[in-house]
């Protein structure tokens, strides 16, 4: 048996094939479906190629996907390479505020992940046009945008957090409901421990998210 770059060739083809599956997958790669993402040192192996690619491996309930380095992504938004248009932002914003934060808030909706919308209803565009601050046909162009980039899922003619929000390193989804428990509730205690730790520590303070 060949051995490709210190592993077995056998082993180096289920490498390529669960880091291949985890690029283009539309959601999470399921548990057990793929060899090198189940054996402990061949996921170390899948861990390390993609670590070498600024990738990284990231484990979401029962499935795994991958992802830009918390580093790698911090230096493209430095470039502004991949960052979402101001609108399009907003519309992200409110959208995960009436499908995510409000509905967790309220205790109607279970799950750790932006992604996971399981018995949350949806939003809408004329539910968003609400907010006077955008035009309805602006809201429509960045719902296609965000849609095309896998931010927003669009089912039944209602609007989900989309698959790509999965992407996320646990860090850059911290910190994503820390921005919006600043939006939502700026004068809160917590939002003010927030803005405390930030100013007195490297993170970042920003609305801008690389997938």
């Amino acid at each position: 048996m060949i051995a490709v770059q210190g592993i077995p060739s056998t082993d180096e083809t289920a490498v390529c094939e669960a880091i291949g599956a985890l690029e283009i997958a539309d959601g999470l790669v399921p548990s057990g479906v793929f060899p090198a993402l189940e054996d402990p040192a061949l996921r170390k192996t899948v861990r390390a190629r993609l670590e070498e690619c600024g990738r990284t491996l990231i484990s979401v309930g029962n499935g795994w996907t991958s992802g830009y380095r918390d580093d790698i992504a911090n230096a493209l938004v430095e470039l502004d390479i991949g960052v979402l248009a101001p609108e399009d932002r907003a519309v992200l914003v409110l959208i995960l505020l009436r499908t995510v934060a409000i509905p967790r808030a309220r205790g109607s909706r279970a799950g750790e992940t932006w992604a996971n919308t399981d018995g949350v209803k949806g939003t809408s565009v004329d539910e968003l046009a609400l907010n006077r601050n955008m035009s309805k046909t602006q809201i429509k162009e960045s719902v296609r945008s965000l849609s095309t980039h896998g931010l927003v899922d669009r089912r039944r003619g209602m609007l989900l957090p989309g698959p790509a929000l999965l992407r996320l390193t646990p860090q850059r989804s911290a910190q994503l409901w820390e921005n919006l428990l600043l939006l939502a509730a700026p004068e809160s205690l917590y939002a003010q421990a927030i803005r405390s730790r930030r100013t007195s520590g490297p993170q970042r303070d920003d609305h801008q998210e690389r997938v």
